[in-house]
């Protein structure tokens, strides 16, 4: 079959195209799959692989793409294949978790730019390179060079790629201020409409959520998701993040559900696919820790791990089961793979300043929160300094030495203006427990302080812990009575399922958890609602006792 097409095949491309342009990813699906329908083509066959690729149909996308670098090699047109080889490197390697024809189709790209030097696939060909080194100093080599080609052709998109990807290296280098500065600079090119296309854009955002994850800078996601809206409101309404679950809740919809994390995580069990970037699995178990519903973290996180926040999920489960030490032995595993020394160290360090002082080490805790201070003053970078400061208040606070108040007063102070609402939250916690004694009346402004904010942000588990601490302090953080009221979100579902005469497994089912958890969530009911049996418990909640 010729490249080229007829006359209504050519005008359904074009209206396929004009689609994709719009972001109407449906609408460009149906035209390309009309321009098919009469004649095979490979510009067709190509807008169909984007079309499908939008609507988080990879698969049906690699399929489309993999035909159309058969019909554009024949027609001889050499750069539009290399671009299409490169995108299924990236689709197989990344989505599917096919090495061997990831290699393949770079091994492709190389041989079909071998004889060419100032073009952009050859920017992109060091950008599949560096995404598949495992030496973070080569990968840079890579996009650094990738990154001069593009401002030297002027070409906008894989200028946005070549930062993103440079930005990556930096941060698993440990550079994390100089890498989170290139995904910056990148965001603000693809969101200032510099950006060609919106797969650069996308893509683009994607990079930004995978590298604050691995920095555990939650607010720059919390800071570019409100641009983003901006972005998406301006081209009205764009469905710009669809093929990525992760991407879209963090940036659209200021944080992830627990339904569409669910949701997310069926799609990829039933169609085989990794994770673009995040997994959602660890943000799941994140959400369900946040919650104080420990043994189902645990079970969010059952063969997932590796990544630095999956191990930091994992020791966060560690520390509330009360298994301090093993907390301890997961985090040092973890520094020992990366630079103590470095910014990606920070909340890693953070964290281990926690599981010491809860194991008892509180030798070990302030030499931690001394590699912290460290830190803070060679870099002279706002968050480390306050994660500093923070870590150091808690140790002086476990030791009962009269620093801890300012030590965490300041702390506070700084994450509300680095506008960390949940670091600020948890630290005026500590401080009010630092204050208990001495200043009873501030101590409970800080608690309803760090209350207020736990409520606003989801975070049950320490709500409780504030609205504890307000008790003891004599004040009624919350409601008293055993009632329904005091049940969380998860266990309220629990009893209504109940109710209706479910068993376990049952409800288990309806809920995506074990029969174990749910047996743990009906013990927590029928104790916090004061009764004894099932029954009781769904007559209480049906108000009939």
């Amino acid at each position: 079959m010729e490249l080229g097409s007829g006359p209504a095949a050519r005008e359904l491309v074009a209206a396929g195209e004009l689609a994709l342009a719009e972001g109407a990813w449906e609408r460009a699906c149906v035209r390309f799959e009309a321009a098919l329908e009469q004649e095979t083509s490979a510009e067709g066959l190509d807008g169909l692989a984007r079309a499908l690729w939008w609507l988080d149909r990879p698969g049906e996308a690699i399929d489309a793409r993999v035909r159309a670098y058969g019909l554009f090699r024949r027609a001889g047109e050499v750069a539009r294949a290399v671009r299409v080889a490169l995108w299924l490197v990236h689709e197989y390697s990344a989505v599917q978790g096919n090495e061997p024809a990831a290699e393949g189709w770079l091994a492709r790209a190389e041989h079909l730019v071998a004889d060419q030097v100032d073009v952009a696939e050859r920017g992109y060909l060091d950008l599949a390179k560096a995404e598949r080194c495992l030496d973070p100093a080569v990968a840079a080599g890579h996009a650094e060079a990738a990154l001069g080609l593009a401002r030297r052709l002027g070409d906008p998109d894989l200028e946005l790629s070549a930062l993103s990807r440079l930005g990556l290296a930096r941060i698993t280098l440990g550079q994390v201020d100089e890498g989170l500065g290139h995904l910056d600079q990148a965001m603000a090119a693809a969101t200032g409409e510099d950006a060609a296309t919106f797969e650069a854009v996308a893509r683009t955002c994607c990079s930004l959520v995978l590298a604050c994850d691995l920095a555990g800078d939650d607010d720059r996601v919390r800071q570019w998701s409100k641009v983003v809206e901006g972005y998406v409101h301006h081209h009205n309404e764009l469905p710009l993040l669809t093929f990525c679950p992760t991407c879209e809740a963090d940036l659209l919809r200021s944080g992830e559900t627990e339904a569409e994390l669910v949701h997310a995580l069926a799609e990829l069990a039933s169609s085989g696919q990794r994770s673009r970037c995040v997994d959602p699995a660890v943000r799941l178990s994140q959400l369900r820790i946040s919650q104080g519903r420990i043994e189902e973290a645990e079970e969010a996180l059952v063969g997932y791990g590796g990544s630095p926040t999956a191990v930091r999920a994992d020791a966060a489960i560690r520390l509330a089961r009360g298994e301090a030490a093993a907390a301890v032995v997961l985090l040092d595993r973890q520094l020992s793979l990366i630079s103590r020394f470095g910014l990606l160290a920070v909340p890693l360090l953070a964290q281990l300043v926690e599981a010491q002082l809860a194991d008892g080490n509180n030798e070990g805790a302030r030499t931690t929160a001394a590699e912290l201070e460290s830190l803070a003053a060679q870099t002279g970078n706002a968050r480390v300094t306050a994660v500093a400061t923070a870590a150091a208040g808690r140790v002086a606070l476990n030791a009962e030495d009269s620093e801890a108040i300012g030590l965490l007063e300041r702390g506070a102070e700084m994450f509300g203006r680095l506008r960390m609402p949940y670091e600020e939250a948890r630290t005026r916690l500590e401080l009010a427990m630092a204050l208990r004694s001495r200043e009873g009346v501030l101590a409970v402004v800080e608690a309803r302080s760090a209350l207020k904010a736990f409520e606003r942000l989801g975070a049950r588990n320490e709500s409780d812990r504030a609205a504890a601490l307000l008790r003891e302090l004599g004040v009624r953080g919350r409601t008293g009575p055993k009632d329904v009221g005091l049940l969380t979100e998860r266990e309220q579902e629990v009893l209504a399922l109940l109710s209706q005469g479910l068993t376990n497994r049952e409800i288990g089912t309806r809920l995506f958890l074990s029969a174990k958890t749910v047996e743990h969530h009906v013990g927590a009911i029928l104790r916090k609602l004061g009764v004894k049996t099932r029954t009781e418990a769904a007559a209480r909640a049906r108000g009939t006792e």
